[in-house]
C-alpha cells in the first residue's frame, strides 16, 4: 500500500497556537581524541621529579643522621627524669687567665691530656724579676766574699804584727831589766834606764795595737 505525499505543503499561521518546547537534550559535541605528546611530556616530568625527590629525601636523612650523631644523641627531653653523669673537677696548680683551649665539646680525654693553656705573661714578668734579683744577690755575694777575704788578710796581718810586737816587747823588757840592774851596781846610768823603760812602754803599746787590730779584723769577718 502506497501513499502519495504532495511535493509542497501549505504553511498556515495559527496565532493562538502554543508551541511546546522540545524535551530532548541536544547532542554533545564530539571532541577529538587527545594527542599522545602531552602524555609523553607528563611522563618525562615525572621521571625527572622522582630522582630529585629521592635525592632530597636522602640528603634530609643524612643531615638528620649527622645531627643526631653529633648533638641529638646527647639531648634528652622529658618531664620527669634524673640524669646521672661522671663529673671531674679540674684544679690547676697555678691560677691565671685561660689563653687557649685544647679540647672541644664532648671530646673524650684521659689522664695526662692537656686541656687548656694558661696565659704566662704575668709569670714571665715574675720570672724576669726573680732572675734580676738573683743576679743582684750574686753580685752582693761576690762583694761580701771579697770583703771577707780582705778581712781575713787583715786578721792574718794583725796576727803577724802581734807576733813581731810581742818579740819587741820581750826584748824591751829584758833591756829595761839590765839597765835597772846596772844602775844598782853603779855601772849604768839613770838615762840608760829611762831609755830602756821608754822602749819597753812603746813595745807594749804596739802589742796592744796589734791585739786591737786582731779584734777589729775578727769583728769584720763576723758581720760579713
Amino acid at each position: 500500500m502506497s501513499s502519495n505525499v504532495p511535493a509542497t505543503a501549505e504553511v498556515r499561521n495559527f496565532p493562538n497556537a502554543k508551541v511546546q518546547p522540545s524535551t530532548e537534550a541536544p547532542e554533545a559535541p564530539v571532541l577529538p581524541a587527545p594527542a599522545e605528546a602531552p602524555a609523553k611530556k607528563k611522563r618525562s616530568v615525572r621521571s625527572l621529579l622522582l630522582p630529585i625527590i629521592g635525592l632530597g629525601l636522602l640528603g634530609a636523612g643524612s643531615w638528620y643522621g649527622y645531627d643526631y650523631w653529633t648533638d641529638g644523641r646527647f639531648m634528652i627531653s622529658t618531664d620527669d627524669a634524673y640524669v646521672q653523669a661522671d663529673m671531674s673537677f679540674v684544679s690547676p696548680k697555678i691560677s691565671g687567665y685561660v689563653d687557649k683551649v685544647l679540647v672541644s665539646e664532648n671530646q673524650s680525654v684521659k689522664a695526662g691530656d692537656p686541656l687548656f693553656v694558661i696565659d704566662d705573661g704575668d709569670y714571665k714578668i715574675a720570672v724576669g724579676q726573680a732572675e734580676a734579683q738573683i743576679a743582684t744577690l750574686a753580685k752582693t755575694l761576690d762583694r761580701i766574699d771579697a770583703q771577707t777575704k780582705a778581712a781575713q788578710a787583715s786578721l792574718a796581718q794583725a796576727q803577724a804584727q802581734k807576733i813581731a810586737d810581742q818579740a819587741a816587747a820581750d826584748n824591751a823588757a829584758r833591756a829595761q831589766a839590765r839597765a835597772a840592774q846596772l844602775l844598782k851596781t853603779h855601772v849604768g846610768t839613770q838615762a840608760q834606764l829611762d831609755d830602756a823603760q821608754t822602749a819597753l812602754d812603746q813595745a807594749k803599746a804596739a802589742l796592744a795595737g796589734a791585739d786591737a787590730q786582731i779584734t777589729a779584723a775578727q769583728a769584720n769577718i763576723g758581720v760579713l
